[in-house]
Parts: C-alpha cells; structure tokens; sequence
C-alpha cells in the first residue's frame, strides 16, 4: 500500500483512517513480511503467519469466513524480489482466525482476532473497521486486572456495570463526569462533554464529542469532532471531520462537514441497499449502508442523504430553498398544510394524507 493506492469514494490509502491510525501501519512491512496488494492483517494473522515461517516461502492464508477473498502473508526465506511467481511457489499452510460469533441487530455478526482485509472502497474500509473493533478494543482492555479493577469499582459483575471501567484514557484526555462512556479508548487530548454518551469506540488525538451527543461502535479520527447532540452509530468519521447530524453505517471523509439538521439514511425501504463499485451496482452487506461524504465536502442543514450514495470530495450541498417556509397564508379553517415552493398548501383531512 503506497500513495498510489487509491479508496474508492475518498482518495489516497496512505490518508485513511483505520482504527487508532491510518491504513498503511497495518500493513506490517517492518516485520519482513509480504501482504498482497491492498491488504491490511491484524498483529494476530501476522504473528501466526511468522509461526508457519520455516527454511522455505511460506504462503498463509487465514481459515474462516470473516477474511476478504485472497487473503494471504507471504513469509519469504531469504532476499530477492517477492513477485507473482515466488507468491505461487511458496508452500501454502493454512491458521486459524480465532473467529467468534456477537449479536448483531438479532442475528450474529462474525468477527476475526486475526483478521485479513481488502480494503480498495468505502464500503471497505467501513466494514473494515467494524468488524476490527470489537476484537481490538477486546485486546486493549481485557488484561484481566483491569477487568477485575472495573469489576469492583462498579461493585458488580453484570457486564453493562464492567464495561464503564473498561476505558483507556492517553494523556490529557477529559471526560465530563456527566457522561457516559464505556469500553473505549480515548487517544490523547480527547474530550468528552456534559451527558454525551460514548461506547464501544476509538477517539483518535484530539477528537471531540461535545454535549449530548450519541457515538457507538464508531472509529472517530483525530482532530475530529461530533458536535452537540448529533448521533453517529457504526461509522467512521476521518480526521479534522466535523460531524452534527445523523449518521449510521457511514463513512465521513477527512475534514467533511455534516451540519446540524441533516440525515444520512441507511436503509432503503422494501429493499437491499445497493451502491457503486467502479460504475457498477452492488448488494450491500446485510442490505444496509450509509452515505460516504468525500473529504472536504460538507452536507449543509437539513440535507438529507438517501442511502448508498457518495457526496463527491469538496462539494458543497445545499438544502432546496423551496423546502423552506417563506410564506404563511393559508385559508380560514385550515388545520393541516405542508410546504411546497416556499409557501403551505392545504392537505385534505384524509388520513392517509402526510403532513410535509
């Protein structure tokens, strides 16, 4: 992975926010081993990987159903250019994944401790980073005097009273003593603000989420900041990205902008989300997704999103002016009425009518 990859919907890999870092770190170059094209391994894959490792190449590829299609570590013996032919000479052995099974929405989500991903679109690096979370933040705050230490400061086993002490907090990181966070990790300089509610997420170096807000299961980058009382769920939301609407199953672009007052829808009704992959339609895992709002762009008050779709990096959507109300008059006895071009129109009392 080098600055010519390129994220489909967001630009250059090397940018991109994975976890507590960008993507590149997760490619493990510094441990002598060789990943295909566009992959990310956990520390997991890579140390069972290294453990195949012998007199010869060794090709690894993970068993399990979490790890993308052609997942694989090559662990090279000895120098030489690694290319297509020294990938299909070497010995393929296969590890384990160390799956585990979470519920998800009533049903189960699978989840990978070594887990192996192509990350080349949005759609992946979201689901990258969801499906890493929950094994990783398990890794950073399981050690089990810390969870013994939660355990007896909540004076309960229940493990809804555990995870508010399953929190990591770096340097100069502040949470409000109204809010609510649990099984986190806060980088350093972070701020929590009054009743805001925080679970299950990583906050990068300086991120932000002020008063009131929601934040779950959300990878936040740094120096970014979920502003008074918006709602991220499941989504990523890149560095320096300022976020104060609703967002779900989504991906916020480095230095986007979702103002307060608009929506990013994540369904579609009646049926599967479907979104673009190199000009083509695709099904979205589990029939749902989000909206991805390209770096720079900036979704202004009240815009609503329709699911699947990107907001192109750097532009600027505004909301219809004449879904504004301008103009009040409305006949004698009137008692429902919706906005069209700026003024009401009267709506029959009919109860299948909606209200605009």
């Amino acid at each position: 992975m080098d600055d010519g990859d390129i994220v489909e919907g967001l630009g250059p890999a090397t940018e991109r926010t994975f976890l507590d870092g960008r993507l590149p770190q997760w490619r493990h170059a510094a441990r002598g081993v060789v990943l295909p094209p566009g992959f990310i391994a956990a520390p997991a894959a890579v140390e069972a990987a290294l453990a195949l490792g012998g007199g010869a190449d060794v090709r690894a590829v993970p068993q399990g159903r979490v790890c993308s299609p052609g997942a694989a570590i090559l662990v090279p013996h000895g120098g030489g250019p690694v290319d297509a032919g020294r990938w299909q000479a070497a010995t393929e052995r296969g590890f384990d994944a160390k799956e585990h099974e979470l519920p998800w929405a009533g049903e189960k989500l699978v989840v990978a401790d070594a887990w192996m991903f192509h990350v080349t679109h949005w759609v992946d690096l979201l689901w990258a980073n969801l499906l890493a979370l929950g094994p990783w933040l398990w890794g950073e705050l399981s050690a089990p005097w810390r969870v013994a230490w939660a355990a007896i400061r909540a004076g309960s086993l229940r493990p809804e009273a555990v995870a508010g002490g399953l929190v990591r907090r770096g340097p100069e990181a502040w949470v409000h003593p109204a809010a609510t966070v649990e099984f986190s990790v806060l980088g350093p300089g972070a701020r929590i603000g009054a009743g805001a509610v925080v679970r299950g997420c990583v906050l990068g170096e300086g991120a932000v989420v002020e008063e009131l807000a929601m934040v779950e299961g959300c990878v936040i980058g740094a120096g970014a900041k979920i502003q008074r009382q918006a709602m991220a769920k499941f989504s990523v939301v890149e560095s320096g990205a300022a976020h104060a609407g609703v967002l779900q199953l989504g991906v916020l672009g480095a230095g986007a902008q979702v103002r307060q007052g608009a929506v990013c829808f994540d369904q579609s009704l009646g049926a599967p989300v479907r979104f673009k992959r190199a000009g083509q339609l695709q099904v979205a895992p589990r029939g749902m997704l989000g909206v991805c709002v390209g770096p720079g762009a900036c979704l202004g008050q009240g815009v609503r999103v329709a699911a699947g779709r990107v907001v192109p990096a750097g532009v600027t959507v505004l909301p219809d002016p004449a879904s504004v109300l301008h103009r009040v008059e409305l006949p004698a006895g009137v008692q429902r009425a919706r906005v069209h071009d700026g003024g009401l129109d009267a709506v029959s009392g009919g109860g299948g009518d909606a209200v605009g």
